[in-house]
């Protein structure tokens, strides 16, 4: 004879995988949105802005910044002499 077991809620990995599912739906509205590289870069930056894990927050956000600035074109300055 098998025992029926009852389930209430999500596991763990069902949670997971409906957060993944939310976090691509939200990637798929802003890509609709239309937005070039740079404003891309920059929205991931600001979002890892909001990390709770300091060390990851300094970790992704420098990288980025980083990046940022490599794209710029590197402004000197004029100085008179």
């Amino acid at each position: 004879m098998k025992s029926k077991v009852k389930k209430y809620g999500k596991t763990e990995e069902e949670k997971g995988v409906e957060d993944s599912i939310q976090c691509r739906e939200i990637v798929v509205e802003i890509l609709n949105f239309g937005i070039n590289e740079f404003q891309k870069m920059k929205l991931i930056y600001l979002i890892s802005l909001e990390l709770e894990d300091r060390d990851h927050m300094l970790e992704v956000s420098d990288l980025i910044k980083k990046l940022l600035n490599e794209e710029k074109p590197q402004e000197k300055l004029l100085t008179l002499e």
